[in-house]
């Protein structure tokens, strides 16, 4: 059964966001970030959500912002692209710990008025939604509002809303990052629209993210995978010259740690990077996530792929 909220209910949920002016939650807003960045209004409303439960999240402790939304964090806002969900490690051993921790941030969160109970669904709480054993990932949601008319499931309803999920993996507590950098979280959104206050959030460094990313695409022992974010990732980070030495010290303590060579892992990561080049075409598909100066990457696929190879190259030794 679909449930349509009251505008006193649609008030409420609206009041749990703290990052941003109620003025600026907007669909105009959205509409103006898609005119000037390439980006579909929807996806400028999640990452407008991911500032804000960065933000809230940032009091759980302990957690080290990475992946391909946190690589946005760095790079010039016309290079941005759009991204899903928030991923960090942890120091945190115990996934049963990881579970307190979010029960604690939850009642933080709700004395700080950023959980609303509207007809018995709670938005702004960080929930638990499930386990992965193989990764050693905790999955989590937290329930924000839609100002798009999006329903999803909540219990045997259907409700107006967006989740943005969140992903903390327990598994690299022995290295959640080599380095790690305390930095203003920078995305695409802000240079169109100013928050009402800045987030801090610790980041995994360029070095640590462009050495994920590396084993993200090398398809080798329990790393890789081949989607084409990971490689435009890659081409980006490139792009602030993380150092090298760094990058391969991440590589050398990986591969210790997984019985794994460095520059096998290398080798394998500029074989996928080779083959995603001759996919131009279908890295087309991929366009509407970026960025305007994204967009031109995408353009010039194929010669981008062969920069980004040499540039891997470069790191084996």
């Amino acid at each position: 059964m679909r449930v349509n909220f009251s505008a006193e209910e649609k008030a409420a949920v609206l009041g749990i966001v703290k990052v941003w002016k109620r003025s600026q939650i907007d669909v105009k807003s959205f509409d103006a970030i898609q005119s000037k960045y390439g980006i579909p209004a929807r996806l400028a409303e999640t990452m407008f959500w991911h500032l804000d439960t960065l933000d809230a999240i940032g009091r759980a402790g302990q957690l080290v912002f990475k992946g391909g939304t946190c690589i946005q964090s760095y790079v010039a806002p016309e290079l941005q692209r759009a991204s899903v969900d928030l991923d960090f490690n942890t120091s945190i051993q115990n996934p049963n710990a990881i579970m307190d921790a979010m029960e604690d941030l939850n009642k933080i969160l709700e004395g700080a008025g950023r959980i609303a109970s509207v007809r018995g669904v709670k938005f702004g709480a960080v929930e638990f939604d499930f386990k992965d054993e193989k990764s050693g990932t905790l999955s989590f949601r937290r329930r924000m509002p839609s100002r798009f008319g999006e329903f999803e499931r909540a219990g045997d309803v259907d409700v107006q809303s967006k989740s943005i999920r969140i992903q903390v993996n327990y598994k690299h507590s022995w290295m959640p990052a080599l380095n790690t950098v305390e930095k203003e979280v920078a995305f695409f959104v802000q240079d169109a629209q100013k928050p009402a206050m800045p987030v801090k959030f610790v980041h995994a460094s360029p070095e640590d993210l462009f050495a994920d990313k590396i084993l993200a695409t090398s398809n080798i022992g329990p790393f890789g995978r081949e989607r084409f974010k990971d490689v435009y990732d890659l081409i980006v980070l490139s792009g602030i010259k993380p150092e090298k030495k760094q990058i391969l010290k991440k590589l050398d303590l990986v591969g210790e740690h997984s019985g794994l060579d460095a520059n096998a892992i290398l080798k394998a990561s500029i074989e996928t990077i080779s083959g995603f080049a001759e996919h131009s075409l279908d890295a087309r598909g991929f366009s509407s996530m970026v960025c305007s100066g994204g967009k031109k990457i995408v353009e010039n696929w194929e010669s981008e792929c062969e920069k980004l190879s040499k540039t891997v190259m470069g790191l084996v030794q």
